[in-house]
């Protein structure tokens, strides 16, 4: 069998055992337990599905209209909730996954049997993306499972609709795993590396875009009175330079997929037809993509490379 199949086999049975692992898959759940309750009569009155915009520009720059269904309000809000927890999930699943092992002297041991340093990284890797997408898939069988229990319509364009965003939640997940190893090969100590990825998976989704609203107010001055010619140059070159931060932001462009995944057409009052959705974020996916691989290829290098004495 294939030395990096191996170790994927490894770090996924250590993972799943792990209490931080635990932590944070309980607190999801909790979390969206209580959106559920909370949200049941809103989805119970919601009648007809209606075509509608979704107000998430303050928080993550994102706008857009999506087709309202109690499924795709379920699984918005459910993203809200994965924004931070998907994010808390891979950097605490990568953020010690190298530096660990050198500290406690098993690396020495892995090494002693006929394995190359680019199949252990590999099948760590692996071992990692396996369990994330297998969580990605848990969270999208409870919104669906939600849906059907308190008999809901749910139709096949929504369910396939429905697996591209979790989809994209993997992979948002796969990009704060992929920092998180980085983070594994950069520091010695597993401590700080895990601290270090810990407070950016918090204050990424949460604080980035309130601070480049704050530093984008710096740059492009004081806010004109609305109704003055000046207003409109002004909101234009604001949103131009949020979105000019935001590009670094990979909350932003995971946010924004969903939205375009369930983007609604207001003539047609109903789902925009996937090829345009996917075409309109082409942009989106390439950079998280790249946010995927970049860190990657970084730790790899380092890992390689690196004296493990």
């Amino acid at each position: 069998m294939n030395p990096s199949w191996n170790v994927a086999k490894k770090e996924l049975y250590i993972a799943v055992r792990t209490k931080r692992f635990l932590i944070v898959m309980a607190i999801y759940f909790l979390l969206f337990g209580f959106i559920a309750y909370s949200t049941k009569s809103e989805l119970m009155d919601m009648g007809s599905a209606r075509v509608g915009s979704v107000g998430l520009w303050d928080m993550w720059a994102v706008r857009g209209d999506v087709y309202y269904t109690p499924f795709t309000l379920m699984f918005l809000l459910n993203m809200s909730l994965l924004t931070i927890v998907g994010a808390v999930l891979g950097v605490s699943l990568g953020a010690d996954a190298i530096n660990r092992e050198v500290e406690e002297g098993t690396a020495k041991v892995l090494f002693g049997h006929p394995i190359y340093r680019d199949e252990v990284i590999n099948g760590k890797f692996l071992g990692f993306a396996v369990l994330v997408l297998s969580t990605s898939f848990l969270t999208f069988l409870l919104t669906v499972g939600l849906i059907l229990l308190l008999g809901l319509p749910l139709t096949m364009d929504s369910f396939i609709r429905g697996l591209l965003g979790m989809l994209v939640t993997a992979l948002y997940t796969l990009v704060y795993l992929s920092f998180g190893l980085f983070l594994s090969t950069l520091f010695k100590k597993p401590e700080n590396s895990l601290i270090v990825g810990l407070l950016l998976a918090i204050f990424v989704p949460i604080f980035y875009n309130l601070i480049a609203g704050a530093i984008v107010d710096k740059i492009v001055g004081p806010e004109p009175y609305w109704d003055s010619p000046a207003y409109n140059t002004w909101e234009e070159s604001r949103n131009a330079w949020i979105l000019r931060f935001n590009m670094l932001n990979p909350t932003h462009h995971y946010v924004q997929l969903v939205v375009y995944i369930f983007g609604g057409d207001e003539f047609t009052n109903y789902y925009t037809p996937l090829g345009d959705a996917l075409s309109y974020g082409f942009n989106n996916l390439a950079l998280l993509l790249v946010m995927l691989l970049l860190p990657f290829a970084f730790s790899y290098v380092r890992f390689l490379t690196r004296d493990l004495n």
